[in-house]
């Protein structure tokens, strides 16, 4: 029997069916914005989670951080879900809602023990009590104990690096070791898609990626200066992230504009179109014309 590939997500949904209601479910999952508007759905600490079931079968379970993490997911039992893309963008949907409803992700879980059953996400069975795990990947393997493996997600988890670095330097600063971050080819000869990057409304620069999916980057606009080169740190790392997630160069670049704006990186505007060049080189061309601050 073939084991359906893991579909994890990163990530959250670009909008989401009204506040409690699952009907009207997005069909199209984005990378998350790890924000406090939302849970992250990975972790490497302990957590608690929950069976869920659906016509009296066990589909996934439900999880939640134990350590006070903003940290919460739905994970799919492969052998029965595995091709049900349905239940897990009903769940991403529920605990998108429950995040901006300022619920912490242990009361989110808490919430739906008995619930009435939906049809596509199934239910928690009433009298249900959260079952500790040490991490998410021990919970991946006792649902899926055939494998595929989880793999590492996201670079950033729990607001550390792998090596346990804090990302808030005020938190410390962990072993003093540089490496180069996971990520597409920054180069390609085919045609690639485009966003422009603003900062106070004016472009400073381009995410991109190659039409063929295996290349990414940013690049700054030439008469941004300083303020396109500072921009470009946290749009690599999000390339990154999709990166190591097995995500598409092309599907990154669309999740791009899902993002909240940030002081030095700036954001994609919600009106911003995706444009196509015909070759990188084109778009260096645009970065570097005279005109800053519009949008191409």
């Amino acid at each position: 029997m073939s084991v359906p590939p893991v579909v994890h997500p990163l990530v959250v949904l670009p909008g989401s069916a009204p506040a409690g209601t699952i009907d009207g479910t997005p069909t199209e999952l984005s990378i998350m914005d790890t924000t406090a508007a939302n849970y992250s759905r990975w972790t490497r600490q302990a957590l608690t989670y929950l069976p869920v079931h659906r016509r009296g079968e066990l589909i996934g379970y439900l999880w939640a951080s134990a350590t006070g993490n903003y940290a919460a997911g739905f994970e799919r039992r492969l052998v029965v879900a595995g091709d049900d893309l349905d239940c897990l963008i009903a769940w991403e949907a529920r605990l998108t809602e429950a995040s901006r409803a300022g619920l912490a992700p242990a009361a989110a879980l808490e919430q739906w023990i008995g619930a009435p059953e939906d049809e596509t996400a199934g239910g928690i069975p009433a009298g249900s009590r959260p079952v500790d795990s040490p991490s998410l990947d021990e919970l991946w393997g006792r649902l899926n104990p055939d494998g595929p493996p989880l793999g590492e997600g996201p670079l950033i988890q729990d607001g550390t690096y792998p090596d346990g670095t804090p990302v808030d330097r005020a938190d410390g600063w962990g072993p003093l070791v540089s490496s180069p971050l996971p990520a597409y080819a920054t180069a390609t000869d085919a045609p690639i898609r485009y966003l422009p990057v603003r900062v106070d409304s004016a472009v400073v620069g381009y995410v991109w990626a190659a039409v063929t999916g295996d290349a990414a980057g940013y690049l700054p606009h030439a008469r941004a200066g300083r303020t396109g080169e500072i921009a470009a740190g946290l749009w690599q790392l999000r390339f990154s992230d999709a990166y190591v997630a097995g995500q598409p160069s092309i599907t990154a670049l669309s999740h791009m504009r899902t993002f909240a704006a940030d002081h030095l990186s700036g954001v994609i505007a919600p009106d911003d179109a995706e444009q196509q060049a015909g070759s990188l080189a084109d778009l260096r061309t645009i970065s570097s014309s005279s005109t800053a601050g519009a949008a191409q």
